[in-house]
């Protein structure tokens, strides 16, 4: 299933975006991860359009075809916020949200504030920000993120001579099967005469200026009053190893919690079993 293209426009850019199953009645809205993109999925997204939804998959401010900050900005964390609003105001509310890690600690924050958005939430490796302030580093981490700042540059400085040269140095972060990552890792990737480079704003990688604190976080779970759902890696991946995970999972109390043999991007390697939980909770909630 070949998705369609789609573009959102905001106050500070356009957002690009695809499309599965078109013209289906039930609307879901998929929000990726961290240096991924909407074609993160591309797996799971045609199996929920094969049940009669309708999947629109977002990329991300400095990530996939979506616009870069201005010069002289950075990525807040909570700027995402922002940025997902316009998209929201331009579908029809209250919609599904599927969303994996990044993604996912962005759009808790936004539903516990506007509840009335969304009727059911899917949050696929996320529990809120990661990591969150510690008390007694908050000078330090501000100062190693200005000294970041201070230094960082935007020039591409890695090319490679094939997409599947790419693909082989993303497997080296994200292990997984070739034919999985390529659609994602083709949509993250331009070509100059030098080669094939990634487009993804390199301020992504710059560290915050300032962290929510775990009392914060807990309570945006905590204020989530719509029917959630929990997807979790087996054994618990990286991404959700802190000591705060239980604590935070108490706050949530989701409606389902489906715990699946999978890496971090288990929505990718593993997403007929993905779907099948999703769909499950979406049928009896």
């Amino acid at each position: 299933m070949t998705p369609s293209e789609l573009t959102f426009a905001t106050r500070s850019g356009d957002l690009a975006a695809l499309e599965w199953g078109g013209g289906n009645k039930n609307l879901i809205l998929a929000l990726h991860g961290w240096l991924d993109n909407a074609a993160s999925f591309s797996q799971l997204a045609p199996l929920l359009a094969k049940q009669d939804y309708h999947v629109i998959a977002i990329d991300f401010p400095g990530h996939g075809r979506s616009h870069h900050r201005a010069v002289g900005h950075n990525y807040g964390f909570i700027d995402y916020l922002l940025d997902i609003q316009p998209v929201f105001d331009q579908l029809t509310q209250p919609l599904t949200v599927v969303a994996h890690s990044m993604g996912a600690a962005i759009v808790s924050m936004y539903v516990a504030a506007y509840p009335k958005a969304v009727d059911k939430l899917v949050l696929i490796e996320n529990l809120g920000a990661i990591p969150p302030y510690q008390q007694g580093e908050a000078t330090a981490k501000l100062r190693t993120a200005l000294d970041e700042w201070r230094n960082h540059s935007l020039e591409h400085q890695r090319h490679y001579p094939s997409i599947d040269h790419a693909i082989k140095a993303r497997q080296k972060a994200t292990p997984m099967p070739a034919d999985i990552l390529r659609p994602m890792i083709e949509r993250g990737l331009g070509k100059t005469v030098n080669g094939y480079h990634w487009i993804t704003d390199k301020r992504l990688r710059l560290g915050s200026l300032v962290r929510l604190n775990e009392q914060q976080i807990q309570e945006f779970l905590a204020d989530i009053q719509v029917p959630s759902q929990l997807i979790l890696a087996q054994p618990l991946s990286y991404a959700m190893n802190y000591p705060s995970f239980q604590d935070r999972l108490n706050a949530l109390n989701p409606q389902q919690v489906d715990k699946i043999e999978g890496p971090h991007h288990l929505h990718m390697t593993n997403a007929k079993t993905v779907a099948d939980c999703i769909l499950t909770f979406l049928s009896h909630t």
